[in-house]
């Protein structure tokens, strides 16, 4: 039988060392001007001039950025009950080999999305260790994931939160603790305040207003104050280079237009709905929502992006 997932004497005592120096650090922060350069967090010239003539806030930054990365490893793993998984490689996803590919059972419920990864212990069948393969399985946590399901997401939830602590830039933290904290109905407006506290200390982030404006519709039917955020999320999407956003950016930007079809159409601004719908399928021209939407009302626009 393979070992439970367990957090160690010494992971325990370097989170606890770990927070006690993010709460100094985040206390010393207004004198430091901390700016964390990632993907979404938008940075200027400035800001990152800033940035780079001061050794000291690099440092701390760079060791929020570590503790956050460090975090949501840890939290994926205990949500999948201690099995470590990492990205196939490009020979992998071609190879006619049978691989231990993990399916989605995220998506949902504030699970993650698995696209195209595999166990970082390899399974039998894809293993050519032989005896030495199958002791590997026997002292590590694994297990098969073709077909798996995770632990209840809301146990990890502290994780979450310590993650957007460290790292106040750190957009799964927001994204995905939110999803879990919507698992429990009664927690749907704390799920927005998180969200809206993520929308605060990242305001140019795609994915942080697209779920605010997706949570406020799917969850509590605020149509008119979900809106905006949609519309930032399209705006901010629209003028960065497409092929520097990343996966989830993309997502997120085409979930935008989703959403915001839904909720015209579902508040009776039937005009608002069609427009978004020409718009979003002239960025993605496959979407299913937008599709339907002009098929229904019979209004079809398939000019080109000016």
């Amino acid at each position: 039988m393979a070992r439970k997932a367990s957090f160690s004497g010494g992971e325990v005592l370097f989170v606890l060392i770990a927070v006690t120096m993010l709460l100094v650090g985040r206390y010393t922060a207004p004198v430091l001007k901390p700016f964390v350069q990632v993907s979404s967090a938008g940075l200027n010239n400035t800001q990152q001039t800033r940035l780079d003539g001061s050794a000291m806030a690099s440092l701390f930054g760079q060791f929020r950025t570590s503790m956050a990365d460090f975090l949501w490893l840890k939290a994926d793993r205990y949500l999948h009950n201690g099995v470590d998984m990492r990205g196939m490689t490009k020979w992998e996803q071609e190879s006619s080999r049978k691989m231990n590919r993990v399916t989605n059972a995220g998506g949902k419920d504030g699970n993650r999305e698995h696209h195209e990864e595999t166990t970082a212990v390899p399974s039998a069948k894809s293993d050519w260790r032989g005896w030495l393969g199958d002791m590997d399985r026997q002292i590590k946590p694994f297990k098969e994931m073709g077909s798996h399901d995770h632990r209840d997401p809301k146990e990890a939830l502290p994780l979450f939160r310590l993650m957007t602590i460290s790292n106040p830039h750190f957009i799964p933290g927001y994204t995905v603790g939110a999803a879990m904290i919507a698992r429990d109905k009664a927690k749907y407006p704390e799920a927005v305040a998180y969200l809206k506290e993520g929308v605060t200390n990242n305001p140019a982030s795609i994915e942080v207003h697209a779920a605010l404006g997706e949570m406020l519709i799917a969850k509590l039917r605020r149509h008119n104050e979900a809106l905006p955020h949609l519309e930032k999320a399209i705006e901010l999407a629209e003028v960065r280079d497409v092929s520097a956003l990343s996966e989830d950016e993309k997502e997120a930007w085409q979930f935008a237009y989703r959403w915001a079809v839904l909720s015209r159409r579902e508040s009776g601004d039937f005009q608002a709905a069609h427009d978004f719908a020409v718009a979003g399928l002239r960025r993605f021209p496959d979407d299913i929502v937008c599709k339907n939407h002009l098929k229904r009302t019979d209004k079809k626009d398939t000019s080109p992006i000016p």
